[in-house]
C-alpha cells in the first residue's frame, strides 16, 4: 500500500466536487450522485489514499444529511474523521467534527451537538480556520433557535455574520452562500422578537444574494424565510424587489419545489411545518393541520425527533381552536 498524502489529490477532489455541484444544481439525481461518489471511494481504497477516501466519506455524509438519512450520515462523517486523523490532517478532521455536530442537531440531540460545535470552534480558532468558525457559530445559533433561546441565537448569528464578512476574496462564493443562509435564519429570529420589519430587511438582503447565487439550496431557504415574514405583513413594503410575490403560499411552494428538486427531504418537511404555522396564523386552520400532519409523518420517518414533536404540538394546538374554513 502506498503512503497516503495529507491532502486530497487535486484531480480526485475536482471529480468529487463536480458530482456534488451537479447534484446541488439539480442536474444529477441523488442516487446517481451517491453511486458515483461510492465508485470514487472504491478507487481511493484501491490506491490506499486515506484523505481521498475521507473526502468521499465526508461528501457522502453531506448527501445523506440533506436527505435526512441521519444515521447513515453520522456513520460517513465518523469514518471521514477517522481517516483524516489517521492521515494526520487535523483541519479536515475538525471539518468532519463540525458535520457531525450538525447531524446531531438535526436528530434533536442538542447536548451532543453543542459539545461538537464547541470542540469544532475551539479547534478552528487554534488552526486559523475562519470558514469553519463561521459555520460552527451559525450551526450553534440554529440549535439555540430550535431550543427557543432567541436572544442567544441572535448573538450567535450576528457573530457568524461578522466572521463571514472577514472571509478573503478567494472565498467569495462561500462568503455569499453563508451570508445568505445566516440572513435567512435571522428572519425567524426577528419574527420571534416581534420585529417584522427587521425580519423583512434580512429577507430582502438574502433574496438579492440568492438571486446572484442561483443555487436550489439557498433559493429555497430564502423563499421559505420570505413566506414566514410576508405572512405577518398586511402588504409588501415599498422596497420590495420587483416581481416579488405578495402571497406567502407562493414562496412556500417555490421553497418546497426547490428542496424537492435536490431530494432534501428534511428541508421539505421543515418547509411544510413552517407553511403549516403560517396557515394557522392566517386562520386557515384545516389547511394548517394537514401541512403539520404531513411534516410530522416525514420528520418521524427521518428520525428528526425534535421537529416531529414540535409539529405534533403545533397540530394539537391548531385543532384545539379549529373552525371549518368558510364559517
Amino acid at each position: 500500500m502506498t503512503q497516503p498524502n495529507i491532502e486530497p489529490t487535486p484531480e480526485f477532489n475536482a471529480r468529487c466536487m463536480h458530482i456534488l455541484d451537479r447534484w446541488e444544481s439539480g442536474e444529477l439525481p441523488f442516487k446517481d450522485a451517491v453511486d458515483q461518489m461510492n465508485a470514487l471511494g472504491r478507487t481511493a481504497v484501491e490506491r490506499g489514499h486515506l484523505v481521498d477516501h475521507g473526502r468521499v466519506e465526508l461528501l457522502l455524509g453531506t448527501l445523506q444529511g440533506y436527505r435526512a438519512n441521519l444515521d447513515a450520515s453520522i456513520a460517513h462523517f465518523e469514518h471521514a474523521r477517522t481517516l483524516f486523523e489517521q492521515a494526520g490532517n487535523r483541519p479536515r478532521a475538525i471539518g468532519a467534527l463540525l458535520s457531525l455536530g450538525e447531524t446531531y442537531r438535526w436528530k434533536g440531540d442538542f447536548k451532543r451537538a453543542r459539545q461538537l460545535f464547541r470542540a469544532t470552534y475551539d479547534g478552528a480558532c487554534e488552526l486559523g480556520l475562519l470558514d469553519v468558525r463561521v459555520i460552527s457559530a451559525y450551526n450553534e445559533a440554529l440549535m439555540l433557535l430550535s431550543l427557543g433561546h432567541v436572544e442567544s441565537a441572535k448573538a450567535q448569528f450576528d457573530k457568524a455574520l461578522l466572521l463571514a464578512n472577514e472571509l478573503p476574496p478567494d472565498q467569495l462564493d462561500k462568503r455569499i452562500e453563508l451570508t445568505t443562509e445566516i440572513q435567512a435564519a435571522l428572519v425567524e429570529v426577528y419574527l420571534s422578537l416581534n420585529d417584522p420589519f427587521a425580519a423583512w430587511e434580512q429577507g430582502v438582503m438574502a433574496y438579492h444574494l440568492a438571486w446572484e447565487l442561483k443555487q436550489p439550496l439557498q433559493t429555497a431557504t430564502v423563499h421559505r424565510a420570505l413566506g414566514q415574514v410576508i405572512s405577518t405583513l398586511s402588504a409588501l413594503p415599498d422596497d420590495a424587489p420587483q416581481h416579488l410575490s405578495a402571497d406567502p403560499d407562493e414562496h412556500f411552494r417555490l421553497a418546497t419545489e426547490a428542496f424537492q428538486e435536490i431530494k432534501a427531504d428534511g428541508e421539505v418537511a421543515r418547509t411544510m411545518y413552517t407553511h403549516g404555522v403560517s396557515l394557522a396564523q392566517r386562520g386557515r386552520t384545516m389547511a394548517a393541520s394537514r401541512k403539520l400532519q404531513q411534516s410530522m409523518i416525514i420528520f418521524t420517518r427521518l428520525g428528526m425527533a425534535d421537529y416531529a414533536a414540535k409539529a405534533a404540538q403545533a397540530q394539537t394546538e391548531v385543532l384545539s381552536y379549529a373552525v371549518p374554513e368558510g364559517q
